[in-house]
Order: C-alpha cells, then sequence, then structure tokens
C-alpha cells in the first residue's frame, strides 16, 4: 500500500506512523489523523479520527508471544526482561525516535487487550457480512 500511495495509485491509506516518518519529513506524504484515542505524541497537530467525526479507535500493538506449554518461570523471566528493556533509556530514546508509542502491559493484560481486539474485529465482520461460519 505505500508503494501505492507514493505512486499516487491510491488517494489515502491506514498505515503505521512509524513505516512513514521519512516519507512525511519529505513531504511525500501528509498525515491527515491517527487511529489512537489520543493524538499521537509525534504528531501533535493531526487530529485523531474520532476529533475528525469518524468513531474509531483502532490502536495497532505488538508483544512477545511464547508457546502455550512454556514454563511459567521462563515466562516471567521474560516479561521481566522486557519491562527492563522497555523502560532503558535507550530503548526509550530508540521508540521516540522511531515514532513508537511505548506502553508495557503485563502479559495477563496484552493476552486480555488481544481476545478484546479479536472480539471487535471478529463483531466488525459480522457486521459487514464477512465472518466465516
Amino acid at each position: 500500500m505505500l508503494q501505492d500511495l507514493l505512486s499516487e495509485r491510491l488517494s489515502f491509506g491506514a498505515v503505521l506512523a512509524s513505516s512513514i516518518t521519512g516519507h512525511l519529513q519529505s513531504g511525500a506524504l501528509r498525515l491527515i489523523a491517527v487511529y489512537t484515542d489520543k493524538r499521537h505524541p509525534s504528531f501533535p497537530d493531526v487530529p485523531t479520527l474520532k476529533e475528525s467525526g469518524v468513531p474509531v479507535v483502532q490502536a495497532s500493538f505488538g508483544g512477545v508471544l511464547v508457546p502455550a506449554k512454556t514454563p511459567d518461570e521462563v515466562v516471567a523471566r521474560l516479561e521481566s526482561s522486557c519491562r527492563e528493556a522497555v523502560a532503558s533509556p535507550k530503548y526509550q530514546a530508540w521508540a521516540r525516535g522511531a515514532n513508537q508509542v511505548v506502553d508495557f502491559q503485563p502479559g495477563k493484560d496484552f493476552e486480555r487487550q488481544v481476545r478484546e481486539d479479536s472480539r471487535l474485529k471478529a463483531a466488525t465482520l459480522a457486521r459487514l457480512g464477512l465472518a466465516t461460519p
């Protein structure tokens, strides 16, 4: 989609802000709204979709996953290491430079977020008649 936006085969698209920073800085693309519930700290002058009259909030997120049978002590160590890494000044500086908003969540909270996101997307697909049996 990014290449189609840059070549003007598409008039608009939805991409991660962190993937288009250079194109925004060069003027090749213009950010007109963000999907989050509040303005992005790297783009404080860009309104949210909700502020623009579209009642949509769809924040992107990612996380570290392990196989379901991973021992609890391994999971706990990974979670602790991730928490430490995310809190480090070096990681925070990298995240700001990449226009990433970092919100560390413990595994149980992240699992809840993934499940809720899946539920909302399934409901949207069903409403659009696109759900699979």
